[in-house]
């Protein structure tokens, strides 16, 4: 047999209708309707200042609200904002606090910026789009795939000079494929070691690096450098065209 189902509004009207009826002690009807005798004083009470109606579930939402910023102060924060355009919610609040000391109870800065909101004084801002990744590393197959390149950081050797090592490593071994203190962070001191690194392994499919000097360009159509290599061998000229991806945010 399936469940009756039943509205909790008749439910406390067959509750109301029979008390009225009697027969019934206060503890005996409140078990027989699964609520407590509290509960059931409360609808009774509903029921004989308001009728029907009163014993419909009521708003929870408190006929007071003591903490609500007063409607000057809103006035206030509007007025500031109109004369201000760009400026923030704790900018705002110091600037009113500073003009108006007399006042002590200023809302907090989310509060400030709460008001501004609902009363449409702040923008939503656009979501920037992500840089679409070509290469990601879970992509990464075979050696050769991807190098990853980058220059560790300068520090000063024991003569004095600045030390800037190059490394070049493939992406899918972890093999170090060269370390080189260059002379310079430069396209040149760059190609000079790749140039040795190509000879010595090939060539891969792509190689990735951050957004540094000389690897990737702010320029180029999504962050993409082109870096030209060329080496002389004993019997040809050969000339190797490949692009960096960066891949920092």
């Amino acid at each position: 047999m399936p469940w009756k189902e039943t509205c909790v509004d008749d439910e406390r009207m067959r509750f109301i209708a029979a008390f009225k009826q009697g027969g019934w002690t206060m503890t005996d009807l409140c078990t027989e309707f699964g609520i407590s005798r509290k509960t059931g004083y409360k609808y009774l009470e509903r029921y004989s200042t308001g009728g029907i109606d009163a014993l419909k579930d009521q708003s929870r939402a408190p006929k007071k609200q003591p903490r609500a910023v007063r409607g000057k102060l809103v006035e206030l924060i509007l007025e500031a904002r109109r004369e201000h355009p760009n400026w923030g919610a704790r900018k705002l609040l110091a600037a009113l606090a500073g003009r108006y000391p007399q006042i002590q109870d200023w809302p907090h800065p989310n509060t400030f910026g709460r008001i501004l909101k609902r009363n449409g004084m702040i923008k939503k801002r656009k979501r920037r789009r992500k840089k679409v990744q070509l290469f990601p590393l879970s992509h990464v197959l075979d050696p050769n795939d991807v190098w990853c390149v980058d220059y560790k950081g300068h520090f000063t050797v024991g003569n004095g000079k600045r030390c800037d090592p190059l490394t070049i490593s493939d992406a899918y071994s972890r093999f170090l494929l060269d370390c080189k203190a260059v002379p310079k962070t430069d396209t040149k001191s760059a190609q000079e070691v790749f140039t040795a690194v190509f000879k010595e392994y090939g060539l891969p499919s792509a190689i990735r690096s951050d957004n540094g000097s000389p690897f990737a360009s702010s320029q180029s159509l999504a962050g993409l450098s082109r870096l030209w290599c060329q080496t002389k061998g004993r019997y040809a000229t050969e000339r190797y065209e490949f692009f960096i991806i960066s891949t920092a945010k």
